[in-house]
């Protein structure tokens, strides 16, 4: 099909995966074609893949799904007819190739897009009757059919040993009765081998346990079945499910344990404090703040200077973009970079010299932006704090021995305080929700619910914010090539626009500021790594060290990655928080709080959510008592029954 043909606003079938796709073209761009399906979810497609156009079969994102039901019950009615026997019979003599639409003539007795569509379908799914030579077909000679009809038989026969091992899996998911060990010892190397071969992972094993088991992943199916025979792997549950990388080659280990960083000159002596989870060992930001002479403050925030110590195309670099994110799961954490950089030399341990990129900024006492830089420097951390003690502190004032993490901790609050008041002014949306944090160990189970909006983890994410969008604003003003995020403010509603990742600068109405990006977390997270190298080349006056198209490179791999690692750190905690409640909460009434449908709750202790089942019309933010009514942690399933009311939004506590 020639290159300039137009496509705009007519259905189109294009190959996907050895299939016919249709779908609706919304726009062009250059070598390819924007499609939108029923459900309205865009792709790119090369314009050599859009092999059917229906130029008489326009359509609208508001009447696409009825224009593609149309169509397919169109193809559907014809697909019934087609006999590619009988057209083989009939062509079989010529040794020339047909295409699809002189193949749909000779059988329909026409070829309009949809008898073409059709016809091409099948001939694409077939394996008997017709060979494909690039877009044209040509029939096989009789004694190649008979053979192949004697091949396929064979793997009917076969298929049915098939049956039963699909019948066995099944029994075992359902928890029948285990067969004996030796009998499934080939299948358990079968799914060993599945598992733990993450990149090589073999497609009619993964079709044959989706088949067993549809609505679960393979990965997930095939693990659970492991475990159920008693053969599960060695290693974290989700790591292996998720075919996470867990070791490093040999050479990213090596330049990790030799690393050179170049020389950073020390920074002016002054009192800065990390603030982290108890456990955490990655720390990659540290804080602080003193009071200027006319009523502002100077802050300062130290992100770990990581450039220094993975080159960009070092082994640690390719190891580090294959991971693209560390992620944390209950039972483990796969770190983006080994752990000699990642929790040690890079790492922001107290008292230690570090490496960082300080985001050096002065603000007026109302909060306005009066100047800020940024800067490569070492400097050594003054204490080490936990959320929690950084609460205590707040809370209660200075002990003598916490009088000047007060003092920086004082400061912070009240700036955090003033940012926070102009970006919610500009039309920031702060968003607080309760996270579980998971821990498994061995057999047990750890739940501890995390508050976002407590004051130390408010006044975090509000310089972390300031430092993202001060990186944002210095990029945009030298035209430094970075990956933006950018979230246009629809005018009726401000939800209704997803923030996105783009090369150019804009409005990102989530945060309420005019430019931002992600750069505060470069140890465990592959594109802030990326950004931070952007920014250290710019202030050594070099060259930027990626250009747009490799930003492009990184951004369409990170995307992925990233995304696959939330869900998979969120599936995890989901699986294990049911695995707990299943263990021994299902017959005791739990507190809960009715969300905005009506049909769903949240448990208070667990900081999950199901669906609710019973209760009267309550408000939002109602708190009630539930028990446990179905719990499956392999499926993700939670239904509560509504027991009693607490206390509903209006009338507070009864």
């Amino acid at each position: 099909m020639a290159n300039n043909e137009k496509y705009t606003g007519m259905l189109v079938e294009y190959l996907d995966d050895g299939r016919l796709r249709a779908a609706l073209a919304t726009r062009e761009q250059g070598d390819h074609v924007v499609v939108a399906d029923a459900s309205g979810n865009e792709r790119h497609v090369s314009r050599e893949l859009i092999l059917v156009r229906h130029p008489d079969r326009r359509a609208s994102r508001e009447n696409l799904k009825e224009s593609l039901g149309a169509l397919n019950l169109e193809r559907e009615r014809l697909g019934g007819e087609v006999d590619l026997n009988l057209l083989w019979e009939i062509v079989r003599d010529d040794e020339r190739g047909y295409t699809a639409t002189a193949l749909a003539e000779i059988f329909f007795g026409r070829s309009a897009p949809v008898e073409v569509a059709v016809m091409l379908e099948a001939l694409l799914g077939d394996r008997l009757y017709f060979v494909r030579r690039h877009m044209e077909f040509v029939a096989r000679d009789a004694d190649q059919v008979e053979r192949l009809r004697t091949q396929y038989e064979k793997i009917r026969l076969r298929s049915e040993g098939g049956q039963q091992t699909r019948r066995l899996l099944g029994g075992i998911l359902d928890g029948g009765p285990l067969p004996r060990r030796e009998e499934v010892a080939p299948l358990i190397a079968e799914l060993t081998r599945y598992l733990e071969n993450p990149f090589a992972r073999n497609r009619e094993t993964a079709a044959l346990l989706e088949a067993v088991a549809g609505d679960l992943a393979p990965a997930e199916a095939a693990y659970e079945i492991l475990e159920r025979l008693n053969a599960r792997p060695p290693g974290s549950r989700f790591a292996l499910i998720g075919g996470l990388r867990t070791n490093f080659s040999e050479a990213a280990q090596h330049e990790a344990l030799s690393s050179n960083p170049p020389p950073r000159p020390p920074a002016e002596p002054h009192w800065a404090v990390t603030i982290d989870d108890e456990e955490t060992v990655e720390v990659d930001d540290a804080l602080a703040c003193e009071p200027l002479a006319d009523g502002g403050l100077r802050v300062r925030v130290h992100i770990a200077l990581v450039a220094d110590f993975v080159p960009k195309g070092s082994p640690m670099d390719a190891d580090a973009a294959a991971r693209g994110t560390t992620v944390y799961l209950p039972e483990t954490t796969v770190r983006m970079l080994p752990d000699p950089v990642s929790t040690a030399a890079a790492s922001l341990t107290a008292g230690a010299a570090r490496h960082v990129l300080t985001t050096d900024v002065r603000l007026s006492a109302t909060g306005e932006l009066l100047s800020y830089a940024i800067a490569l420097e070492q400097i050594k951390v003054g204490a080490r704090l936990t959320y929690e003690a950084a609460d205590r502190i707040l809370e209660g004032g200075a002990a003598p021995a916490d009088e000047a993490n007060f003092k920086v901790l004082d400061l912070l609050r009240h700036a955090a305080a003033k940012l926070r008041e102009r970006r919610l002014a500009a039309g920031a949306r702060l968003i607080h929700r309760r996270e579980p944090k998971v821990t498994v160990v061995g057999d047990v189970i750890e739940i501890k619910v995390i508050d976002s909006s407590s004051a130390s983890r408010e006044l975090v994410a509000e310089f972390m914010v300031l430092s993202n969008h001060i990186a944002a604003r210095i990029a945009a003003d030298r035209n430094l090539p970075m990956i933006f995020r950018v979230q246009p403010n629809a005018a009726d509603d401000a939800y209704a626009q997803r923030a996105r990742l783009s090369l150019y600068p804009g409005f990102h109405a989530g945060v309420g500021l005019d430019c931002y990006l992600q750069a505060s977390s470069p140890i465990r997270r592959y594109v802030d790594l990326v950004l931070q190298r952007q920014l250290v080349s710019m202030i050594g006056g070099g060259s930027p060290a990626y250009d747009r198209d490799e930003l492009m490179a990184v951004l369409a791999a990170a995307e992925t990655t990233e995304a696959e690692g939330r869900e998979l750190e969120r599936r995890a905690k989901r699986y294990w928080t049911l695995t707990y409640l299943q263990r021994g909460a299902l017959e005791q009434p739990l507190e809960a709080t009715v969300l905005r449908d009506g049909a769903s709750a949240e448990l208070t202790a667990y900081a999950i959510r199901g669906a609710l089942r019973g209760a009267p019309n309550l408000s939002a933010k109602s708190r009630i008592m539930v028990r446990v009514a179905r719990v499956d942690p392999l499926r993700g399933w939670l239904s509560l029954n509504y027991l009693q009311t607490v206390a509903t939004a209006e009338e507070g506590v009864i």
